[in-house]
């Protein structure tokens, strides 16, 4: 067993660097609950509480809470006897090592094994962690060394180049030195490297080899495919020193701008792209320089109109890629909101090159501006036309939405009526019953108020607490039609019997003692033996028992194991137990002590999270969002500058350092929004500039209408599943009082 959750959260660290109260009290259990959950932390008869202090437990809970140097003021406390204590001892070490206290923490965890053998390989490896930062050096190597994994290898050859400690040379290397080098060529070979694993170890080995030719090689890799690692800054001085009469050619001059130019450092790539001009080596074209010059300027995000002034000279020079340059320059002006020159140049593009992709891209964006100006006629066309012309056309499925809503708006209820329809019959699950909830809005204004009603309440009652049913139930009472129950009422024949569930050793004992993250790895490896005891409810009993964890990443995919049909009802004494599974509340006391501060929503942290991160604390996107609440490493800067937090984006791993800027930040947007939910939940996912653009453009929509009109389609469906969890959520806790109730007519203006 070994916590993947550590050595995940070190693979994060070296990313987001190179990427440079009271609790309210819950609401009441049903009278009789199907489960009995056996917590051994808390259990007074537990055999070995006792050993464990359960007495003086405090510093377990500020180790749960990652809350280090409170942890170890409290065990430092404990009575000379409770310190020495085998499992008081591997809270010590691991406590230590969190603090940066190496040292300590290899003299605490030293020998431990044979006391705790459950913990056998952990203690082993966190004793070498300790090494690697404390020493001594050789001992990490060789744990390392002797492992698979490419990350190992990496901690093996730093290791080792600790040990050698530059008392080698390239001609004669130490044996220290020599077993750093091969851990890092294993590094290089390994195929489940990572990009910046290679360039970490290719620097270790330009620090070994000395101003020589592998050292040049080493360095022009890191030049070239690693230019935004931390380990670039030195690269470019040894290759200039090893390898002089060959500098960058102007391929890989290049290769290096569109590196920096993905990690979004736009000014590097600029001069890199110079740099290409008059680099030896086969010449790079101007148009091509040009084009690369602009998709950076693209990808910088605040240098839009630079970049349609780049993709429109590129367009200029001709050459295969004309029409995409004309299209990227048209896309650059709207992302810059000069949507007028972005139509006109979008519908020219259209006419020069009709048979292209590029001309299908084109017609749909010129309509869909026309829709987000709130040109309701201009949309309606402009859509129709793309729908008559591209009857296979690459955006037919969103351009289909766009007219409907086009149509709805500028009055041509049938229209949208039947294309609200189609969409409706063409979708699956929730999509489905989105549209049917716009079918009907314009069967309503077209008069066929008794359809609406019918549609509104089927949906109402066979979606219950999903998005589309909080909008159907909102338009029922606007209509002041009568309401269906908010869900079906719980089944109340028959109590099922109790099921004890306790968790197995060594999970209670690290539970027991704070590390959930750990109890959580260690808990999904013995799975099996939760389950033996829970003849026909194995998953009822995993649930329960991850649900004695702090952490909901494993118990949450164990919910998708749940029938949908338990989720029709109410909870109640036999489905209570799924519902909280499906929605659970890790990280409970921090997260609501958050609501409070914060004045959020009740629930509303949660719902985001379980949409964000499927409640990992260790998530991070292809966009290099970070952790629970999947924060931008350049979003989080800006939340902890506004509320003084002292700043690390290491941190964002951390689940009360995540949860605590993640709730700061959706403060701010619900302010800014007034207290929509909506919109704020639509500023957290696409944006809030460009929630707040778009609510600017939309006098007289309604809310449902607005949404459905948000032009992101991830956006668009992010909102609706944010919303759904919160219905969810609130109704678990509180009961049709917890369920959000959508103002339809909220005034949607800045």
């Amino acid at each position: 067993m070994h916590n993947t959750r550590a050595w995940n959260r070190l693979f994060a660290t070296m990313l987001l660097a190179a990427c440079a109260k009271q609790e309210p009290s819950p609401s009441p259990a049903p009278p009789a609950m199907a489960l009995a959950v056996v917590d051994a932390a808390f259990d007074t008869n537990a055999s070995n509480a006792e050993d464990a202090g359960a007495s003086a437990l405090a510093w377990a809970e500020a180790i749960r809470l990652e809350k280090w140097d409170e942890a170890w003021r409290g065990l430092e406390a404990l009575p000379a006897a409770e310190k020495t204590k085998p499992e008081v001892r591997y809270a010590r070490g691991r406590t230590a090592l969190a603090r940066g206290n190496a040292t300590s923490a290899g003299q605490i965890l030293e020998g431990l094994e044979a006391a705790l053998p459950l913990l056998r390989d952990d203690i082993a490896r966190y004793r070498a962690e300790a090494r690697l930062a404390g020493g001594p050096y050789e001992l990490a190597g060789e744990y390392f060394a002797a492992r698979a994994t490419a990350s190992d290898q990496l901690k093996a050859a730093r290791a080792f180049a600790k040990a050698d400690g530059g008392s080698g040379t390239a001609a004669k290397p130490t044996p220290n030195a020599a077993r750093a080098r091969a851990a890092a060529d294993r590094v290089v070979l390994h195929a489940k490297r990572t990009r910046l694993e290679e360039a970490e170890a290719r620097a270790i080995r330009v620090e070994l080899a000395g101003l020589d030719a592998a050292a040049a090689a080493d360095a022009r890799w890191i030049c070239v495919h690693a230019p935004d690692s931390p380990f670039d800054k030195e690269a470019e001085p040894v290759l200039a020193r090893a390898d002089a009469q060959h500098p960058l050619t102007a391929e890989e001059c290049m290769a290096r701008g569109r590196a920096q130019a993905d990690a979004g450092k736009a000014n590097d790539a600029l001069i890199s792209f110079e740099r290409a001009a008059s680099a030896p080596g086969k010449p790079v074209a101007h148009a091509d320089r040009l084009r690369a010059k602009a998709d950076a300027l693209f990808k910088a995000r605040g240098r839009y109109g630079e970049a349609a002034s780049a993709f429109t000279q590129a367009q200029q020079l001709g050459g295969p890629h004309a029409a995409e340059d004309a299209f990227m320059a048209a896309r650059s002006l709207a992302r810059a909101d000069r949507d007028d020159e972005a139509i006109k140049d979008y519908e020219a593009l259209a006419k020069r090159y009709p048979r292209t992709t590029w001309a299908d891209q084109a017609a749909f964006h010129a309509a869909r501006l026309h829709l987000l100006r709130g040109r309701w006629r201009d949309a309606a066309n402009g859509f129709d036309a793309y729908l008559q012309h591209y009857a296979s056309g690459a955006e037919r499925k969103d351009a289909t939405r766009g007219c409907a809503i086009s149509h709805l708006m500028a009055g041509d209820y049938k229209a949208a009526r039947r294309l609200f329809g189609r969409i409706a019959d063409d979708e699956d699950g929730l999509g489905s019953a989105r549209a049917a909830t716009m079918e009907a809005l314009a069967s309503a204004k077209d008069g066929d108020k008794t359809h609406a009603i019918a549609r509104w309440t089927e949906i109402a009652r066979t979606r219950p607490l999903s998005w589309p049913a909080l909008i159907a139930r909102a338009r029922l009472a606007e209509m002041g039609a009568s309401l269906p129950p908010l869900i079906e009422p719980a089944d109340a024949s028959g109590q099922p019997e109790p099921l004890e569930v306790r968790l197995p050793p060594p999970v209670d004992l690290l539970h027991r003692i704070g590390l959930d993250a750990d109890a959580e790895d260690a808990l999904r490896e013995r799975e099996n033996v939760v389950t033996q005891v829970a003849a026909g409810r194995s998953t009822e009993a995993l649930c329960a028992a991850y649900g004695i964890l702090g952490h909901a990443r494993r118990r949450y995919q164990v919910a998708l194991q749940i029938p949908n049909a338990m989720f029709a009802q109410a909870p109640g004494p036999k489905t209570r137990w799924a519902w909280e599974c499906a929605y659970p509340t890790p990280y409970e006391t921090h997260v609501r002590a958050r609501e409070a501060s914060e004045r959020l929503p009740s629930g509303l942290i949660f719902a985001v999270m379980r949409q964000e991160s499927n409640f990992n604390p260790d998530a991070i996107s292809p966009a290099r969002a970070v952790g629970l609440l999947q924060l931008l490493p350049e979003t989080a800067r800006t939340v902890a500058d506004g509320a003084r937090f002292s700043h690390d984006d290491a941190r964002l791993t951390s689940p009360p350092y995540n949860i605590a800027l993640g709730s700061i930040y959706l403060r701010d947007l619900l302010t800014r929004f007034r207290g929509t939910i909506p919109l704020a939940v639509g500023g957290y996912n696409g944006g809030p500039d460009a929630i707040a653009r778009w609510v600017s453009r939309s006098p007289g929509m309604d809310l449902d209408i607005f949404v459905e009109r948000i032009p992101f389609t991830e956006t668009r469906i992010y909102v609706g599943r944010v919303m759904g969890n919160l219905a969810h959520y609130g109704y678990l806790r509180d009961g049709e009082a917890g369920v959000p109730k959508i103002d339809l007519k909220v005034a949607l203006s800045q």
